[in-house]
């Protein structure tokens, strides 16, 4: 076990990531880094140790070294696990017409890290096209998983997500990459550029590099940014030249999501520098400023300070106000739902 560290080590906290990403970039450094449970306490709550354990192996001091190569071994088998209940889904979703592109984790595991284990991920994040709803809840429904009621609105017609549950596995269903009232995805473009990978014995389809980096971004800043470092690796590698920033720029001002681009581009620019050198990084704004200051430990913001990175990140006021309506009305709907109603989820779904 690892001692956790307090709120009162932010700062140190913050240099010991700091160091981390530092051994990445440059694994002679690895040799920097301390033997001591601060550094594993930090490299794990970043989900940092299984690429530590590639980039790094024999480098890191003996106890960080042995105890990074079995996290490892444990993210390989459970992402192995994963990816075959992943198949299974895509597989029954193709045999009743529905298109499944992976998103996330298992996505970025097969077209930026290629190395089984590197990039841990903890459920299976599946998109469907919209028109595709009803359908895929059957899908889900008749391969034994339950759904949760995950967030308020998740069984409006319009919800952009449904969480899913077999046994230990949970999928997330995405029905868009964002909710509909917060931004402009154009979807048939989003379809029209996916890329089929293999999965298994299946196919599935993946996003385009520009699409990825853009719905990561709006990730991101949907958790406030309060994100582990390995998100920043992942956006490293989707922007892996100043052509692919430039292209997911411009897909994120044509979708209004470029401010929660820009500060995800910042935060991964200051943790990674020579990754930052390959090309021109954007000004950076008093929003990124102010995330950047405070990324690093993973201790709770304070509610008001996620609803000001909230607001803060939509590319215009209509966005904010539409988004905070549709929202508050899905808040109020909900409480009447657990308080007066108390329907379960299958219930609300009409499964």
């Amino acid at each position: 076990m690892t001692r956790p560290l307090t709120i009162m080590d932010a700062r140190a906290e913050r240099q010991l990531l700091v160091a981390l990403f530092a051994a990445l970039e440059e694994p002679a450094r690895a040799g920097d880094l301390a033997d001591g449970p601060d550094v594993l306490a930090v490299a794990r709550r970043h989900r940092l140790t299984p690429l530590l354990s590639i980039r790094c192996r024999g480098a890191l001091p003996k106890t960080l070294d042995d105890t990074c190569r079995r996290d490892h071994v444990l993210t390989t088998a459970r992402n192995l696990a994963l990816a075959d209940t992943a198949e299974e889904c895509v597989t029954a979703l193709a045999g009743a017409g529905v298109d499944a592109a992976l998103l996330k984790g298992l996505a970025y595991e097969r077209t930026l890290y290629h190395q089984p284990g590197a990039r841990p991920t903890s459920d299976i994040d599946l998109l469907v096209r919209d028109r595709d709803r009803r359908a895929a809840f059957a899908v889900l429904d008749g391969l034994g998983f339950e759904p949760r009621a995950a967030a308020p609105g998740f069984d409006d017609a319009d919800y952009h997500e449904v969480a899913w549950r077999r046994g230990h596995v949970e999928i997330d269903l995405h029905l868009a990459l964002a909710p509909f009232a917060r931004c402009a995805i154009d979807y048939a473009r989003v379809w029209g550029d996916a890329r089929e990978i293999a999965l298994g014995a299946t196919r599935a389809f993946v996003l385009a590099p520009a699409h990825a980096a853009v719905f990561h971004a709006l990730h991101m800043a949907i958790d406030h940014f309060d994100v582990p470092g390995l998100y920043l690796l992942d956006l490293a590698l989707l922007l892996s030249g100043a052509d692919a920033l430039d292209d997911a720029e411009a897909t994120a001002r044509a979708w209004r999501c470029h401010r929660p681009l820009a500060t995800s581009v910042a935060l991964a620019a200051t943790f990674q520098p020579l990754w930052a050198k390959g090309f021109p990084i954007p000004a950076v704004s008093w929003q990124a400023q102010r995330v950047v200051a405070r990324f690093g430990p993973l201790a709770a913001l304070p509610r008001p300070e996620q609803l000001l990175r909230k607001f803060a990140h939509f590319d215009t006021l209509p966005d904010a106000l539409r988004y905070t309506r549709v929202q508050t009305l899905r808040n109020v709907r909900e409480i009447v739902e657990r308080r007066v109603r108390r329907r379960s989820p299958r219930a609300r779904l009409k499964l």
